[in-house]
């Protein structure tokens, strides 16, 4: 599996954990919609995309911080997420 691959296997485990919430939670809706365009921008990664991932990443880890007790996973992929961008960004072309 390539580390891509992997990134989005996380994205899915976010989708699936927040999926159960968004009846309840506007947030959630958006946080879902969010990580599907995270996902197209993965599949065409340059340091544009990465950027703006990051801030997307940044601003979710931000908000769900308060709900970490009943999205521990999301929080924990997307520490992931950011931390694996943060390295990647360094290799890919402008």
């Amino acid at each position: 599996m390539s580390d891509i691959e992997e990134v989005i296997k996380k994205i899915d485990e976010c989708i699936q954990e927040l999926d159960r919430y968004k009846y309840f939670s506007s947030e959630a809706w958006t946080a879902i919609d969010y990580l599907g365009k995270v996902k197209n921008m993965l599949r065409n990664l340059n340091k544009e995309n990465a950027q703006q991932i990051l801030g997307i990443l940044n601003e979710m880890i931000r908000q769900g911080q308060p709900y970490s007790s009943f999205i521990p996973r999301t929080i924990e992929n997307l520490k992931f997420i950011r931390e694996w961008l943060e390295k990647k960004i360094l290799e890919l072309p402008s």
